[in-house]
């Protein structure tokens, strides 16, 4: 081959474009496949991420539940430890007195009539008061007329009733002659408890206030106290 053709012939190879690569020159022709992936796995980890936080909120959210379930259920547990119930205890609406056949200033309920003080006085007084009015110091015979008494009475007011502790402690019974266990019981929780701290001791019954409840339960309180009282008679 001449030289002037070998000349031709190089020049001709250095430029065509197609032959670049055979010569070992690199292609700078960008690629996307790298790119693709960095947005994918960022893609991943902002799901990630927000998974994360759901499930954060879901779990506070289900944290001040489980705290409400657990409040309403200890309260529930208070209502039905002190004798009540949701429908019975903490429900019961206040009732306007019913005279029916009972004197003036006297509520009628079943065939019993009931006289509600608006004066204070010692569990003597209170019984003595009763008695001249013809009757006596409440006798509860059963869970209706104690559901009766708490709907006529202030909610948050105590009130004596006919329930004494006479003859020696832990002995307990009804001013009318009522056999004592023969009736219900409506201790309120811990009660009676016979409290040292009074002098001379807590050897009469009484209806007292809950929080938790309309429905007034038992305590046993020092007789010399005042407080407001119940008196019974027959219909």
């Amino acid at each position: 081959m001449s030289v002037d053709k070998e000349m031709e012939y190089q020049f001709h190879q250095f430029d065509n474009p197609e032959n670049s690569s055979v010569h070992g020159e690199p292609n700078t022709q960008p690629t996307h496949g790298g790119l693709n992936r960095k947005k994918i796995l960022g893609l991943y980890g902002i799901l990630v991420l927000l998974l994360l936080i759901l499930l954060m909120v879901t779990g506070i959210k289900f944290s001040n539940l489980n705290q409400e379930i657990t409040e309403v259920r200890l309260h529930l547990e208070k209502i039905i430890s002190a004798g009540g119930t949701p429908q019975q205890g903490a429900y019961l609406k206040k009732l306007p007195p019913v005279r029916g056949t009972c004197k003036d200033g006297w509520s009628s309920f079943e065939r019993s009539c009931y006289l509600l003080s608006t004066t204070a006085a010692t569990w003597s007084k209170a019984e003595e008061q009763c008695r001249a009015h013809g009757g006596h110091l409440l006798v509860l015979n059963n869970v209706e007329e104690l559901d009766y008494i708490s709907r006529i009475v202030e909610l948050r007011t105590h009130y004596w009733i006919g329930l004494v502790e006479r003859e020696h402690e832990g002995h307990w019974s009804w001013v009318d002659g009522t056999d004592f266990k023969s009736t219900p019981t409506f201790w309120d929780k811990g009660q009676p408890d016979n409290w040292d701290y009074r002098e001379n001791g807590e050897d009469c019954g009484q209806l007292h206030p809950s929080e938790y409840r309309r429905r007034k339960l038992w305590n046993d309180a020092d007789c010399s106290l005042s407080y407001q009282y119940i008196c019974e008679s027959r219909a």
